[in-house]
């Protein structure tokens, strides 16, 4: 057994939101979004990328050395200091395709992140908060917003959020579904988040990817190291009405078709980490976190209490 083995939760479990398959998908806000009482901060002016991560995606990949496998996330983020590859993207000699990026959050705390990850998947106008230019849907699986003796960990943790969003051109269909940072080998460090999750897609039965953002305090607030590491596909046992293609989700998750399919997953997983989409990707990242970070305080201290 390893860290990344994933367990399937009870929210996976669940038939996909109402609201995937009825709501109207399109970016920026319409109608009822303008009434929301955060539209003010819905604001589709992002800040320029900073110049290391500007550098990164002029420079290309680096050196396999710089990269590693998820199984050795907690070891590498938990040492101090920072790694040879903060923000960039590699290939590790066994195929994993490693984006990382760094972002500098002046003002912000780890419990800001928290908070935002149990609240804003309850509500596509909240999820488009974050990246105006390119989120376009959100769905909690199992929505625990109306649980107000959870705390913001447990609104998230073991749960499937549901979002559509470009990376570079593409509109994505992600499950993102995340896990006890222990999953990964991380222990509770004060004034530290680990945000930990399987990156999967909704249409289908099957995840090729783990994402860790970690938050962890400096003197101007606080800073996030974001890892992906994308290309080791696995076909999940769920039901078909959790995904949006039941039909291939009966035949992928049935005992005979999973032992057929499993090793044709495993190559289209590995096939689709081009360099394309490392770029895409450490881009999309760095445009989310520094357009956030710069009014998660202020959004943190009007609407941490509504649910």
């Amino acid at each position: 057994m390893t860290f990344a083995d994933y367990r399937v939760t009870d929210a996976d479990r669940r038939p996909l939101p109402q609201s995937y398959r009825t709501e109207p998908r399109h970016l920026g806000y319409r109608d009822d979004d303008l009434t929301k009482p955060f539209a003010h901060y819905l604001d589709s002016t992002m800040l320029p990328l900073p110049p290391h991560v500007d550098k990164a995606l002029r420079t290309g990949p680096e050196p396999s050395a710089g990269g590693y496998e998820v199984d050795d996330v907690a070891e590498y983020l938990s040492a101090p200091g920072y790694t040879s590859m903060e923000t960039g993207w590699t290939r590790t000699s066994a195929g994993t395709l490693v984006v990382s990026c760094l972002t500098d959050m002046p003002d912000v705390t780890a419990g800001m992140w928290d908070w935002w990850f149990g609240w804003h998947g309850s509500d596509s106008a909240r999820y488009k908060l974050w990246h105006p230019r390119a989120h376009v849907f959100a769905a909690w699986g199992d929505d625990r917003s109306s649980q107000p003796h959870l705390t913001d960990t447990e609104r998230y943790i073991e749960n499937v959020s549901y979002v559509d969003e470009y990376i570079g051109s593409t509109l994505s269909h992600f499950a993102i579904r995340f896990v006890e940072p222990s999953a990964l080998g991380f222990a509770p460090s004060a004034g530290t988040t680990h945000i930990c999750a399987r990156i999967g897609t909704s249409d289908f039965p099957v995840v090729a990817g783990w994402l860790v953002h970690q938050v962890r305090p400096t003197d101007r607030g606080s800073e996030m190291r974001s890892r992906f590491f994308l290309g080791r596909a696995e076909i999940l046992d769920l039901p078909a009405n959790s995904t949006s293609r039941p039909m291939s989700t009966r035949l992928l998750a049935n005992p005979v078709g999973h032992r057929a399919l499993a090793p044709v997953v495993a190559t289209v997983g590995r096939r689709r980490t081009s360099a394309q989409l490392a770029r895409d990707l450490l881009r999309h990242c760095a445009e989310e976190m520094n357009h956030l970070a710069a009014f998660l305080p202020s959004l943190f201290t009007e609407f941490r209490g509504v649910p």
